[in-house]
């Protein structure tokens, strides 16, 4: 029984970005790897697993949201416009801060139910009321 080395491809090139058009640079300093624009946050799906490029549907990954490791780190989660899979990417020091933030705030925006009534509901709580 034998096994397939792996390979992990590290792209650190700058690329042009394949849903806004803007050119994204080579990643800073300490990153091993750059796989998303840093200004609108858009991918690519290369992957099948993290690194391997076999992927053949090569879709446009939009960021929908932002998930908050054990370990603080945030990363940005992607889900593939051509085919729905779902990936996370750590983000980078250099990407866009309004996007990032706009990405944290749709939650709390776009909620399933009644803001208004959730917070009444907590204020309650909190002053030990039972209305």
């Amino acid at each position: 029984m034998s096994r397939q080395r792996k390979t992990i491809h590290f792209d650190t090139n700058p690329f042009i970005c394949e849903h806004c058009g803007l050119t994204v640079p080579s990643p800073l300093s300490g990153t091993k790897n750059r796989n998303h624009c840093i200004h609108c946050l858009h991918s690519r799906h290369v992957d099948m697993k993290i690194g391997d490029r076999r992927s053949g549907c090569r879709g446009i990954m939009e960021p929908i949201g932002l998930w908050i490791k054990e370990s603080k780190e945030c990363a940005v989660i992607h889900r593939c416009q051509k085919c729905g899979f779902i990936r996370t990417n750590r983000i980078a020091g250099d990407d866009n801060e309004v996007v990032l933030f706009t990405l944290a705030a749709r939650l709390i925006t776009q909620l399933p139910f009644p803001a208004k009534v959730a917070l009444e509901k907590i204020e309650r709580q909190q002053t030990g009321g039972t209305r």
